[in-house]
């Protein structure tokens, strides 16, 4: 049903610069202005290596975000960045991965590449919303050595375990090993694991500033977990992995969050608007706690919306991923969507 992750290829396809972008779930407002000035301000020092306060800065701010301490964040080039470090580090070859199916695509590609046995509780439809039974998911992650769980979901945009204690505490005692919840999408959600690190020093959390604070091209994203883990995956990095230009991205994001939670607050009332609009068109589309929504059409979506330049993922046979435009976008899709449909 879904994209099979041998067809990674496609998934990163770039479009030319004038189309409009809503295949790969980025921000699509702009860097803001405070955010470049502070950058300018560092490009002539780019001809050294980044100056370590920059690094513990970032660290600073990330455990004030997360209301953790220093020692329990570890910011690493992207989320994809993080992932990475954890399947090369924390798993081995032949080890057992639990992931829900469909999932984020670079966790299967992650998967194969380490030679890991791959365990998947599958998504289901209920009414207008993608769920997991998640009894089926404790149940599977008996004696795994590696659970990755995108919560909430992409390409479904649907909840999984939504911070339930009960089920956090069973995956972390189920697993002989880590349980990663990949929180890119958390500030659209509002719900988080990270308050149970202490408890469960086996859960690792991923995060990206990416979604919400409109730095994808930076490549930012964070890992919050106990200090033992921050320590061993922390061991074969330095602080020169991240370049300045993105540390400063990153402090000057995180000093003026206020820029963070209005562009999430808009994109989620564009959302909720674009979801009923699609369904006066008689298109099936799901519900979603992220920046995307998900829509079931037996037509080519992508195709006929490519023609008028704009850029969809087709993430599985008939379902069509869709990243939230700003405002001003939203009545070009609407009007070539009821004229072409």
């Amino acid at each position: 049903m879904f994209i099979a992750p041998t067809q990674i290829r496609y998934v990163y396809e770039e479009p030319p610069n004038e189309a409009i972008r809503l295949h790969l779930n980025e921000c699509l407002y702009n860097v803001p202005d405070f955010v470049v000035e502070a950058v300018t301000k560092y490009l002539k020092s780019c001809n050294l290596y980044p100056n370590k306060s920059l690094f513990d800065r970032l660290r600073e701010l990330l455990a004030e975000y997360t209301k953790t301490n220093k020692d329990n964040v570890y910011p690493f080039v992207g989320g994809d960045g993080a992932l990475r470090s954890i399947f090369y580090n924390l798993v081995n070859q032949g080890n057992k991965v639990l992931y829900i199916d469909p999932t984020f695509a670079m966790i299967k590609v992650y998967a194969e590449a380490r030679g890991l046995v791959s365990v998947t509780v599958n998504s289901y439809e209920d009414g207008d919303w993608w769920r997991v039974d998640t009894d089926a998911l404790i149940e599977k992650s008996r004696n795994v050595n590696l659970a990755v769980i995108v919560d909430p979901n992409n390409p479904t945009g649907g909840p999984v375990v939504h911070a339930k204690e009960n089920v956090v505490e069973a995956l972390a005692k189920n697993v002989n090993g880590y349980v990663v919840f990949d929180e890119a999408y958390h500030e659209y959600a509002g719900y988080t694991v990270v308050p149970y690190i202490d408890r469960y020093p086996n859960i690792i959390v991923v995060r990206s500033l990416s979604k919400a604070f409109c730095l994808a091209g930076f490549r930012l994203g964070y890992i919050v977990a106990d200090k033992n883990v921050i320590e061993r995956i922390s061991a074969i990095h330095t602080t020169f992995d991240i370049p300045t230009p993105s540390l400063v991205a990153g402090i000057s994001a995180l000093e003026n969050r206020w820029h963070m939670e209005k562009v999430v607050n808009n994109i989620k009332e564009i959302r909720n608007y674009l979801y009923e609009k699609f369904k006066t068109l008689n298109l099936k589309v799901y519900r979603s706690l992220t920046n995307f929504l998900l829509i079931r059409d037996k037509r080519d979506l992508s195709s006929i919306l490519r023609k008028h330049g704009i850029y969809i993922k087709k993430v599985g046979e008939d379902l069509y991923r869709l990243t939230i435009p700003p405002p001003e976008l939203c009545s070009k899709i609407l009007y070539v969507i009821g004229r072409e449909l």
